[in-house]
């Protein structure tokens, strides 16, 4: 159980040093990350509303199409009104007219809403396409500086988690869950030590025969304040 717990002990010096690598970074990982995503949203809206515009404009070249059909059956409907012999055939010649007229009505009105959502789109783009390229220089200056930064720590990082494979190799699977888990829970910190009779984790107090149990280093102690592993502070001897 000894070698267990300084292999805690050494796992966790390793995590903090790696931590440090991480913290010179600041947030630019996050920021270039949220810069990233922000701009394949916006490319992702910039293509969708490409192929809606594609799309009504198809629909448009036909609706044109239909109403120029419309209105040459709209003329002949009217020259046809000037021909007729009987009240009947004027009556269902005028019938037939009324129905081009409002087909030909509801067709404008249509095309209009359309030529109005094309024109909407485009403007759109345009803002977007905007957007896109302030974004893609706003993401180019981050990541480089993120780029510059990784270089700069890249040959440590690379060493600390080698160091940290062979560390990890040393604890059980159990082991490493726990202290990953504490870890995770303790903002970093997962092992304290026992250093005056108190834990330097949360500095509450520990009872003297924990502390002769803590310093034999036989078992795992856990501080009943805040959960932390922990392990004798060599420097007191």
């Amino acid at each position: 159980m000894e070698k267990t717990l300084y292999s805690l002990i050494e796992l966790q010096e390793i995590d903090l040093k790696l931590d440090k690598v991480q913290e010179e970074r600041g947030d630019l990982p996050t920021v270039v990350e949220n810069l990233k995503s922000t701009l394949d949203n916006k490319n992702n809206l910039l293509q969708e509303q490409i192929e809606a515009i594609k799309s009504l404009k198809v629909d448009l070249s036909l609706m044109e199409t239909e109403l120029d059909s419309l209105k040459e059956q709209l003329k002949k409907y009217e020259s046809q009104l000037y021909q007729v012999k009987t009240n009947k055939e004027y009556d269902a010649i005028a019938n037939e007219t009324e129905n081009v007229k409002k087909k030909i009505s509801d067709l404008e009105t249509a095309i209009l809403e359309s030529t109005e959502k094309i024109e909407n789109l485009t403007n759109s783009n345009e803002e977007i396409e905007n957007d896109i390229k302030k974004l893609s220089e706003d993401y180019d200056d981050n990541n480089v500086a993120l780029q510059d930064k990784i270089n700069a720590s890249s040959e440590e990082e690379n060493l600390l988690k080698h160091e940290r494979e062979i560390v990890e190799k040393k604890l059980s699977i159990q082991q490493m869950k726990t202290y990953q888990r504490i870890r995770s829970a303790k903002k970093g910190m997962a092992v304290a030590y026992c250093n005056g009779g108190v834990c330097s984790g949360c500095f509450s107090f520990i009872p003297p025969q924990k502390v002769v149990e803590i310093r034999s280093m036989k078992r795992l102690f856990y501080c009943e304040s805040c959960g932390r592993i922990l392990v004798w502070d060599k420097n007191q001897e």
